[in-house]
């Protein structure tokens, strides 16, 4: 149903869909719908995913009973049978308000838990879809047919078992990516040579012997969930940093921007003071409003570039006067409102094309 007009137009028409499992196929199914300009509502039974969801643009949906259903390694494990009874009432409520059903539930070593009844199915909007992703391990919906893709009463499910070979060209260009940055965490940077950093996690995990010693295994923390025993391997504390106290060279300066400011109080006029005591109040606001900048659909040197041109358009324009009172100041903040809106556009116009590149 959707298909023809996603091709056509780029964007999904008004859309409301429902992803269940937040995993990593879940949350890329949350940001490819959200990148497509649908409303994604979204569950899991780990709790510690709500902020992952909450920051990929979907709505996380809980239910009333407190229970994580995430074990060590940060994968789903079995669930109370109060909470699956909660969970469904909670997809019943659901089912009939959307349009498109993402199922991802799935235990390693066992039959993927039923999610979608037969019942919640006849609920659904005529031209619905249900996407169910575990299908090659019984499926998350009660109708789905193993690598079928049908209509059940005006609902297409998609049970689809052959997505994994499909994904061959993505597959080994996230893998050519993974080595790469592999490799990088290799190579000591500074004196371009191998080196194997047991402080870093990642190395830590893979690595198996080294110097002739046999390693115990390391399992890397994925979620917030309590970490298993510690590895017994010794690691070299970090050096404690000495407090170091205020050089020679310290204080002539200070003394040398002390004579300056007085000289300036002596010699200068009174709205030259007036303004460098604004400048110097705007570096001290503006470092601590800059740096306290969360990057959101930005990069973080997108999101600081940015904070620091708002903030010089805005003294910019608090200098700007009217004509009849011709001046200095007037001019620089002119020229200052100026630079800085067109760096403040050039930031979110380059944020766009890089998001841009995802959509495609």
């Amino acid at each position: 149903m959707f298909t023809g007009q996603i091709t056509a137009a780029g964007k999904l028409p008004p859309t409301t869909v429902f992803v269940i499992g937040a995993g990593v196929a879940g949350l890329a199914a949350i940001g490819t719908a959200k990148n497509l300009g649908a409303i994604v509502k979204a569950f899991d039974t780990r709790a510690v995913v709500a902020d992952q969801i909450k920051s990929m643009g979907g709505e996380f949906l809980a239910v009333d009973i407190k229970e994580d259903a995430e074990d060590a390694s940060g994968y789903a494990k079995q669930i109370s049978e109060a909470f699956i009874k909660a969970e469904l009432e909670l997809f019943a409520r659901t089912c009939p308000v959307v349009d498109i059903i993402i199922t991802t539930a799935a235990i390693p070593g066992k039959k993927a838990p039923l999610l979608i009844t037969e019942e919640m199915v006849s609920t659904m909007k005529p031209g619905s879809v249900i996407v169910d992703l575990a299908a090659a391990t019984g499926g998350n919906c009660a109708v789905t047919k193993k690598g079928e893709t049908y209509v059940y009463k005006n609902v297409t499910i998609i049970g689809n078992t052959d997505l994994i070979p499909r994904m061959a060209p993505q597959g080994s260009q996230l893998y050519s990516q993974n080595l790469i940055n592999l490799l990088d965490m290799l190579v000591d940077k500074k004196d371009k040579k191998f080196n194997i950093n047991l402080e870093e996690e990642v190395i830590r995990t893979m690595t198996v012997c080294h110097n002739g010693v046999k390693l115990e295994p390391h399992r890397m923390a994925t979620s917030s969930a309590p970490q298993g025993k510690k590895s017994d391997v010794p690691v070299s504390a970090p050096k404690e940093k000495k407090e170091e106290g205020y050089s020679t060279r310290d204080f002539i300066l200070l003394i040398a921007l002390m004579a300056f400011l007085a000289f300036m109080i002596w010699t200068v006029s009174d709205d030259f003071i007036h303004q460098f005591m604004k400048f110097v109040l705007a570096v001290i606001v503006g470092f601590h409003v800059v740096w306290s900048v969360t990057p959101s659909l930005h990069t973080p040197l997108m999101s600081v570039t940015n904070a620091i041109s708002g903030i010089i358009a805005v003294g910019g324009m608090l200098s700007l006067t009217p004509v009849t009172q011709p001046g200095v100041a007037p001019v620089c903040g002119a020229i200052a409102t100026f630079l800085a809106c067109i760096n403040i556009f050039g930031g979110f116009f380059i944020t766009y094309r890089m998001l841009a590149m995802f959509h495609e």
